[in-house]
């Protein structure tokens, strides 16, 4: 059986990588998709899921606002929160408000997944991995470092931002066999096999800004 799963992320490039890498997963399966708190709702009232992606900053209000609602609602969902933040305050709040786990952004597209399955066999539980990095303090591994050319970042930029191929070429004055040879190039370089883990890879290594508010004009 899959498990059904209800994405909430204002980002579309990072909920768009998300359930691509869920759509490569057997025993997965995204059943909706909302952009705020509002569609959520909305969504839950003829959708029956076993777990929920669910991002703190949205557009209409506190993403722990719905966990806390959800977690009323359906105390045997598992809830697992997405944040760019790790701190105390935000760990502590997500673990008030029900969540099972919590994934920052940064993190991969396999910390997702993983922590999905974790939170609908332990929805009662709150598991952070974040966390376990901070104690005690080990010397830090260097920095992984990918070094793009000026054509591929803006390649990545618009491909990340939900582009075709035709898209891309046709915004970038380029052929669209081109277009194909630099994200091949792209995928190489990011280690990735398709578009939704080359995007959370350059997210992770911030090489575009899951923060919506901080895109450059990608339209």
């Amino acid at each position: 059986m899959s498990l059904r799963v209800l994405l909430v992320d204002d980002h579309a490039m990072l909920r768009e990588a998300v359930a691509g890498a869920m759509a490569t997963t057997p025993d997965m399966e995204v059943v909706a998709q909302s952009a705020s708190i509002r569609e959520a709702r909305d969504a839950l009232l003829g959708t029956r899921i076993h777990a929920a992606v669910i991002d703190v900053s949205l557009p209409d209000g506190n993403g722990l606002t719905l966990v806390r609602r959800m977690r009323v609602a359906s105390p045997t969902v598992g809830i697992v929160v997405l944040t760019m933040h790790d701190d105390e305050r935000t760990l502590q709040a997500a673990q008030e408000a029900g969540a099972s786990a919590l994934v920052l952004k940064q993190g991969s597209a396999v910390e997702v997944i993983e922590a999905v399955r974790q939170a609908v066999r332990h929805p009662g539980t709150f598991i952070a991995p974040a966390v376990r990095t901070r104690e005690p303090q080990a010397p830090e591994a260097p920095a992984e470092t990918v070094h793009l050319t000026a054509r591929e970042h803006e390649v990545l930029r618009h491909l990340a931002a939900g582009a075709s191929i035709a898209t891309v070429a046709a915004r970038l004055y380029m052929s669209e066999s081109t277009v194909k040879t630099h994200t091949a190039r792209l995928y190489g370089k990011l280690d990735a096999h398709n578009r939704a883990a080359a995007i959370m890879a350059a997210v992770r290594l911030g090489l575009v800004d899951p923060d919506p508010s901080h895109e450059a004009g990608s339209g």
